[in-house]
């Protein structure tokens, strides 16, 4: 090929959306699929495959309290812990805040998850990013999971006066006591979470079917599939990027805990944080090797 000829290739269009016309328009106005749930039209006449998406999962709702045991469900409040028990420290040997105790026996069942016993989640308290290790999201030196049944604390630690600094530090998310209450509840998968990167995954196929109004459908899925809020399985709600899909070996982990803020809680500028799982730990209830990120606007 000459020079010139080389010069002179018309570069290659990028290829132009089509312009929606009437009828387009008329797919981003909202339907009731079900009692309480609008959706677009468009996602609407593709319910039946969008609906085999749905996932249980367990909805926390937070109340700031002033009276509360260490053998209740709470964020920010004094753990149920064994008699005797090392109670967690950071990398720098400085206790962890206690960011919240889950007592399973209270919740209403979800398949895969405890049943009973003790799961507790700690950050530390004294570093800018709540013990988060962006290098290994599963390195427990700066936060940790701990599991206890039933029985392991029938003799349990009653003095916390060591964590006076930590609890008063109020360079945490959760800066005072909350109550913890649950109930069940369902959703469906969006975008943002790793199942809808997959090319084949059904939110993907159905915007493929309209590609005049694709960008539109595709900000109604961020209205209308919300994954935010406390809630315990389910769908994963983020700020940012789910990051299973850049870490290798983690694409299956499941969702165990998250923790949202709200107008008490706050992670950064209105962040979220996700503790995830593979689901052969869960069953095991072996914490050990849980991932723990958060991120913010």
């Amino acid at each position: 090929m000459g020079l010139f000829n080389f010069f002179s290739r018309k570069k290659t269009a990028t290829p132009q959306k089509p312009k929606p016309t009437s009828q387009d328009l008329a797919l981003l106005e909202p339907v009731e699929v079900m009692p309480g749930l609008q959706v677009p039209r468009a996602f609407a006449q593709h319910w039946a495959e969008i609906e085999t998406t749905r996932l249980p999962f367990i909805k926390i709702t937070a109340t700031p309290a002033t009276s509360l045991t260490p053998e209740q469900s709470s964020f920010g409040y004094y753990p149920c812990l064994p008699a005797g028990f090392d109670y967690p420290k950071d990398a720098e040997g400085r206790y962890m805040y206690p960011l919240a105790q889950i007592r399973c026996n209270k919740l209403p069942a979800l398949p895969g998850y405890p049943k009973s016993g003790y799961l507790q989640f700690y950050i530390s308290a004294f570093d800018d990013v709540y013990g988060l290790n962006f290098d290994n999201l599963q390195s427990q030196e700066n936060f940790r999971v701990l599991y206890f049944e039933e029985q392991e604390v029938q003799d349990r630690v009653t003095d916390f006066s060591f964590l006076d600094e930590v609890m008063e530090s109020g360079e945490v998310p959760v800066d005072q006591p909350h109550a913890l209450t649950f109930s069940m509840a369902e959703e469906y998968l969006g975008l943002g979470d790793v199942r809808s990167e997959k090319d084949d995954s059904v939110l993907n196929q159905v915007l493929r079917q309209y590609p005049s109004i694709t960008d539109q459908l595709h900000d109604a899925a961020h209205d209308y599939f919300l994954h935010n809020g406390h809630k315990i399985g389910g769908y994963a709600g983020f700020t940012q990027t789910d990051p299973r899909i850049y870490k290798d070996g983690v694409a299956d982990y499941l969702l165990l805990f998250q923790l949202d803020s709200d107008k008490k809680i706050m992670w950064g500028d209105m962040g979220v944080a996700n503790f995830f799982i593979h689901p052969d730990d869960l069953a095991k209830k072996d914490f050990s090797r849980v991932m723990y990120n958060w991120d913010c606007c």
